[in-house]
């Protein structure tokens, strides 16, 4: 974790917390819908030095991935994508009937595209809870390509802001490795509003 003015403990506790109750739901859906157990690691609160570095965080899973967007709107808005090494990505859409023999698209793109609204669903109404608002989800987007070029294509502000929840699933259980990350980036000039619904500020 990095963290930088304007965010000190308390701020970076607080939105460690909120990450991990809305991610912590949006896992356990994602295993309800693929049949398996997923874990899920300490959710890390990352600042960047500028616009743009949130897409190094996605560089940790290799250069050919699978996204899936979507955008949060109301009090937490920004945007969320379930992110995941193409490998495990197919793996995921054989896992729920899928599989990618002829490529990506068709079924097997709705199936991931499913899959994020999914999580996308289960992480705003455990967050809406916690804030007592209502929170709003978009219809999801696709995007294939390294970390930066996924970010590039579903993410439209420039914020230096993320959330991020690494998952993985035993390869005794799936027969395959299966790993992920959901990623979320609050718009920043929303993140101090947030805090504050959240009485930290």
């Amino acid at each position: 974790m990095t963290a930088a003015a304007p965010f000190g403990p308390r701020e970076v506790d607080a939105l460690q917390e909120l990450a991990s109750i809305g991610c912590g739901q949006a896992i356990t859906a994602l295993g309800r819908l693929a049949g398996r157990r997923f874990d899920m690691d300490v959710p890390e609160v990352w600042v960047g030095a500028g616009a743009g570095a949130i897409a190094s965080f996605l560089g940790g899973l290799g250069q050919d991935l699978v996204a899936v967007g979507v955008k949060l709107e109301g009090r937490l808005t920004g945007d969320l994508l379930l992110a995941l090494p193409e490998p495990d990505a197919e793996n995921l859409a054989k896992t729920l009937g899928h599989p990618t023999d002829s490529g990506w698209g068709g079924v097997a793109e709705s199936a991931l595209m499913e899959s994020g609204n999914i999580v996308g669903s289960a992480f705003v109404t455990a967050v809406a809870k916690v804030v007592q608002e209502k929170l709003l989800l978009s219809v999801p987007t696709f995007a294939r390509g390294n970390g930066r070029e996924c970010v590039e294509k579903l993410v439209f502000h420039a914020g230096s802001v993320a959330i991020a929840t690494r998952f993985s699933a035993r390869v005794e259980d799936t027969g395959a490795a299966l790993e992920g990350l959901i990623l979320v980036m609050p718009e920043p000039e929303r993140i101090a509003r947030l805090l504050t619904h959240l009485q930290v500020r």
